[in-house]
């Protein structure tokens, strides 16, 4: 007599917000370079965020059922088939960690799960009934490929209470699958294609970055949204087809790159399942999270952001709360070197060194022909003192507005105006952006 546990998974959506963010617009007026029009605290940045991987949530019904195969037969390929098995990136990072056995058993999970069996039989007396779900979202969020499991499945569990075989089913056939990966495919080749051998690692990075946020919008619709082909080909995407979508790309461009499965924060203390990334750029470990740098910005068209662009544990951690998988082990994410703002010379360690920071920052954006001149600051202190530099008196900061003339004068046809300038902040990372007027 067998035990076959049926897995139920529910996935609610929840908006998430990426974290006490606000946007004031100053406007000219005609005896004042700018004035505060207003300033409206309830235009956060906001992010929804959805989970649907295998055993990612939801209640295991145990039901009694009679096992076809004797408990004598043993129809898992064998340790040395398993070796063979090659492993995507993160789930061989992860698979490195775990014990020989354990490792055996992703290996015999994630051969039946790229060549479609309906049964796949593993390694007996290794993983409990209890834990058979962990080990399947490890290779499944490893693996972003894998974007074709039903989200419910059953697990045949021994008489020992250890799973011994997994009954799956899967959402396409095999025909539409491979057109799907195609497509994928030649997307990460497009975005990829202009990248060299002489590339470093942050420019590599910077590039699928911004290709991910410009050109998907995150939007919850069908089954799609969870996959890299949603965010890649089809546009559209929540926090798993970014993740999914990342890791391809940095694959492609020889990145390590890893998924991160937990918790996002909301500004009220709630939360709700969400899935980031850690990037390895240069030899050490960055926190990143893409889906956070592609805010649902209401006052804001357009806006790519770098808040959650390689950041240390620490950083992400204040609104990121990563789950207890006992079969991922993360790296830790402490160096800050190719930090986004501290990289490109918007960094302000205190409020003495923000006029250098936005200077800097003013100056790359207009020559650059963007909008968005940005900074970071050191801690909440510096955050405060610098966001009430910018805004000044009310009407705005002389200093950024000598900034901006200053790069009219070296962009002069580049449509930039003086006339006034928007902010918008992020109170959890200590970022503040300036908009620049470009008609």
């Amino acid at each position: 007599m067998g035990k076959r546990i049926a897995a139920v998974l529910a996935c609610p959506a929840l908006l998430l917000a990426a974290a006490g963010g606000g946007y004031y617009a100053y406007t000219a007026l005609k005896d004042a370079p700018a004035v505060v029009s207003g300033t409206e605290e309830g235009m956060v940045v906001t992010r929804k965020s959805k989970v649907s991987v295998p055993g990612g949530v939801g209640d295991v019904v145990v039901e009694e059922t009679v096992s076809s195969k004797t408990e004598e037969e043993d129809l898992a390929i064998s340790d040395e088939e398993a070796a063979k098995v090659e492993l995507p990136f993160a789930v061989g990072y992860f698979a490195d960690r775990l014990t020989e056995d354990e490792a055996t058993v992703c290996r015999q999970l994630y051969k039946g799960m790229t060549e479609r069996e309906d049964i796949i039989y593993i390694k007996k007396n290794v993983i409990s009934s209890d834990d058979i779900c962990q080990l399947i979202v490890m290779c499944v969020t490893g693996a972003p490929e894998i974007d074709y499991i039903e989200s419910s499945y059953s697990v045949q569990v021994d008489a020992n209470g250890c799973a011994s075989a997994v009954y799956m089913s899967y959402t396409r056939n095999e025909e539409d699958q491979q057109v799907r990966r195609k497509l994928t495919e030649q997307a990460v080749d497009r975005i990829c294609m202009e990248v060299t051998s002489d590339w470093t690692d942050f420019r590599k990075y910077k590039l699928v970055h911004d290709a991910i946020v410009n050109g998907c919008t995150y939007y919850e619709s069908g089954d799609d949204c969870y996959t890299a082909y949603g965010c890649l080909v089809g546009g559209n995407a929540v926090c798993e087809g970014y993740s999914k979508a990342l890791m391809m790309l940095c694959d492609k461009v020889g990145i390590p790159c890893l998924p991160v499965i937990g918790q996002g924060l909301n500004d009220d203390g709630s939360s709700q399942g969400h899935i980031w990334n850690k990037v390895m750029l240069d030899g050490e470990w960055y926190a990143a999270d893409i889906t956070w740098d592609d805010p649902l910005f209401e006052s804001a068209d357009n806006y790519l952001r770098y808040d959650y662009f390689s950041v240390t544990d620490e950083e992400m951690g204040r609104n990121h709360i990563p789950d207890g998988n006992k079969y991922i082990s993360e790296p830790e994410c402490t160096a800050t070197e190719l930090d986004y703002y501290r990289y490109c010379g918007y960094y302000a360690e205190t409020s003495d060194d923000a006029g250098a920071a936005f200077g800097n920052a003013v100056e790359d954006a207009m020559n650059n022909g963007e909008i968005y001149a940005r900074i970071k600051c050191g801690d909440r202190k510096c955050f405060d003192e610098t966001l009430d530099w910018v805004f000044g008196d009310g009407t705005g900061n002389s200093d950024l507005f000598d900034m901006i003339r200053s790069g009219i004068a070296e962009n002069p046809d580049a449509g930039y105006e003086d006339t006034g300038y928007s902010v918008i902040n992020n109170a959890v990372t200590y970022n503040i952006s300036i908009r620049l007027k470009n008609g």
